[in-house]
Order: structure tokens, then sequence, then C-alpha cells
């Protein structure tokens, strides 16, 4: 009969662990990212909404341009998305912000500001969808 080696036991459940923890962090890995992203883009939506209503914006102001002026009280709110393309829907002083792959082909998230539904997660569907608009400003 084989004598208990607390050595090897202790290294294999140090191994078993470390296992475990690196697929959990892989398969909660992508989710997580998003999740952060998304929580990210409600306050980043939130800015462009008050801009919107608030300020004094010069006619035809490029998506890039309002969330530039958007964000100049806090930088940081872009930070997190220099990676990815964001698309602005504008209307009735409200805004539906789109969030895409850096190509601009597939969407990833979309938030309509003070609406009901809460952000929606695009980059779940299967196949990929495009960087398109799935909410409207009139469905506010």
């Amino acid at each position: 009969m084989k004598r208990f080696d607390p050595v090897r036991f202790g290294v294999a459940l140090t191994l078993i662990f470390m296992y475990l923890t690196g697929c959990v962090h892989v398969m909660v890995g992508e989710e997580g990212k998003m999740d952060n992203l998304a929580g990210r883009l409600v306050k980043l939506t939130t800015a462009i909404e008050a801009t919107l209503r608030y300020g004094d914006l010069p006619a035809g102001l490029s998506d890039r341009e309002l969330l530039r002026i958007s964000t100049r009280h806090d930088p940081m709110l872009l930070r997190e998305f220099a990676d990815y393309t964001i698309r602005v829907s504008r209307g009735q002083r409200h805004a539906i912000l789109l969030v895409c792959t850096g190509d601009g082909k597939h969407a990833l998230l979309e938030d309509a500001g003070c609406a009901p539904e809460s952000v929606r997660h695009l980059w779940k569907k299967d196949p990929p969808g495009p960087c398109e608009f799935t909410l409207s400003i009139e469905k506010k």
C-alpha cells in the first residue's frame, strides 16, 4: 500500500486549480470584457445625450466631433473604445450608440440611453451581424 505524499498531493492540487482557473478565465474573458465595455457605453451614451440636449452644437457635426465634444470633460470615457468603431444615431435630442469591431464590419453593443432596454449585446449573435442599428430613436 502506498503512503500518502502531501507534497505530491499539493502539487497535483495546485496544477488542477491552475488548469481550471485558466479555463474559466478563457470562458468568461470575452463576456467579461463586453460586460465592462457595456457599462462604459452607458456612461458614454449619457454624456452624448447631455450634449445633444443641453449643448449648442453646430449643424452637420460628425460622430467623431460629437464624441470629442461630449467627452471633453472626461476624455477617459473614450479610452476603452479606442480599438472599436462607434456610430451615433441622433434625433429628437436623443442618441443611440452602436459599438462595432475596429474594422466597422460587425456590431458588438448598442445602447439607447434612457430607454427601458439595457445595452444590447449584439456580439453574441451567431453569425455576427453587420454594423447597423437595431434600435431607432422613434422607438425610444
